[in-house]
């Protein structure tokens, strides 16, 4: 365990269905806060894509931030899993960590997993951050339907190496280039190292839920104060996906980020961190009772 700053941070891991589970977990040295829950995004992420916010954050709160099966050091759930496994799996994650009731922040399809268990589970969520939301499907470039209806053939997902053709294929066709460019050398690394190590099956099984993503009417039925986030140059899902959103919701604000793509956690933390901080020491509504101690 590592402390700095009053804030102690440390990884760990768990077992949870029958499966291990890699977990990064902050809180401050000198007493418990509310407790925080951080969802990374899919393609070259794991709890890593933290490091930038996860000590100020622990400064606030008991933070937590999971590798999601199949990516990172977790192991992936044990058959083809549905966006209803991943959100059984979130509220399976909090009960084995006895956390009643929490903050949600979530990256990218991280968002498409924090907004679909705040819709299910509103009893259990207070404030709501959604950072570049992976909402619905028609918002993702032509081209990641089109190469994901390719690989999807049957058998063909086994035969892509984890050489530098995936990188191409995840990187570079998928438009994703244009938004790591703004990236450091390290962070860029982590990525690259995290493309090579999540297994083909679990990209492409994401990716299939994502196709055919339509969380409006979820939306529609959150409860939480809800924070949308998105760098004003994000190709990957564009700003207008969050703003969209952002007007479904019934009790949320939309930021959005200049001179930012869709990486914000990594490539302006502390624009991040000026408008999510605030907003979740912000008191609960939506549901009687106060946070998880």
């Amino acid at each position: 365990m590592a402390e700095a700053g009053g804030v102690a941070i440390r990884g760990r891991h768990l077992t949870l269905g029958g499966r291990r589970l890699f977990l990064r977990e902050a809180a401050p040295i000198a007493s418990a806060h509310a407790h925080l829950l951080l969802l990374h995004g899919w393609v070259g992420t794991s709890s890593w894509m933290f490091r930038h916010v996860l000590p100020e954050l622990g400064r606030h709160f008991h933070a937590y931030a999971p590798d999601l099966p199949g990516f990172g050091r977790s192991q992936p759930l044990p058959r083809r899993p549905t966006l209803d496994d991943y959100v059984t799996h979130l509220q399976r994650l909090l009960d084995a960590l006895g956390v009643d009731r929490c903050h949600l922040v979530g990256a990218s399809v991280g968002g498409t997993f924090a907004l679909a268990f705040a819709s299910r589970y509103p009893e259990r969520v207070g404030r709501l951050v959604l950072v570049g939301p992976v909402w619905r499907g028609a918002d993702l470039p032509r081209r990641f339907h089109l190469l994901f209806q390719l690989v999807d053939w049957p058998g063909l997902v086994d035969v892509i190496p984890k050489a530098p053709i995936k990188w191409w294929m995840v990187v570079r066709r998928l438009d994703m280039a244009r938004d790591t460019r703004h990236l450091s050398p390290e962070d860029r690394r982590l990525m690259a190292r995290d493309i090579m190590r999540v297994s083909n099956q679990t990209l492409v099984n994401v990716a299939r839920q994502l196709l055919r993503l339509d969380l409006g009417q979820e939306a529609r039925r959150v409860c939480a104060p809800t924070l949308v986030l998105d760098g004003e140059e994000a190709r990957m899902v564009p700003a207008r996906s969050s703003q969209r959103l952002a007007s479904l919701l019934p009790d949320a604000r939309c930021h959005i980020v200049p001179a930012c793509g869709h990486n914000l956690l990594l490539e302006r933390p502390e624009a991040f961190l000026a408008a999510a901080v605030p907003f979740l020491k912000g008191e609960p509504s939506c549901q009687t009772g106060g946070m998880s101690r």
